[in-house]
């Protein structure tokens, strides 16, 4: 499932894109059509967009002498329609899965 078509002519290969301000701008080559980009994230296995992202483990680097510093997060997504896990990426794992983070109900903890 390719992450984006041209909505004209539905070309997903010969696109080009350019980042404006905070949206992200996508030129199609074949027809020349200019549209913005959805930043949305979907599911690669369903297309739904019911995600969740949970973050699955800190980035370290090396630090001054023997210390490690944090120097980002890794963020996995978790489709709640497919329970896919991981679905932004290029390798999803089709569900049943259990949502990263070894959290039991994930979906109670999201009203609170």
């Amino acid at each position: 499932m390719p992450l984006v078509r041209c909505p004209r002519c539905g070309e997903d290969d010969d696109l080009s894109g350019s980042r404006r301000d905070d949206r992200i701008v996508i030129t199609c080559r074949r027809c020349d059509t200019v549209f913005d980009r959805d930043t949305t994230p979907t599911c690669r296995l369903c297309g739904s967009t019911d995600l969740e992202a949970i973050h699955t483990s800190t980035l370290r680097e090396a630090g001054r002498g023997e210390q490690w510093a944090p120097s980002g997060v890794r963020v996995a997504w978790f489709c709640w329609d497919c329970t896919g896990r991981d679905v932004t990426s290029p390798a999803p794992v089709p569900g049943p899965n259990p949502p990263p983070g070894n959290h039991d109900d994930l979906r109670g903890l999201r009203d609170r």
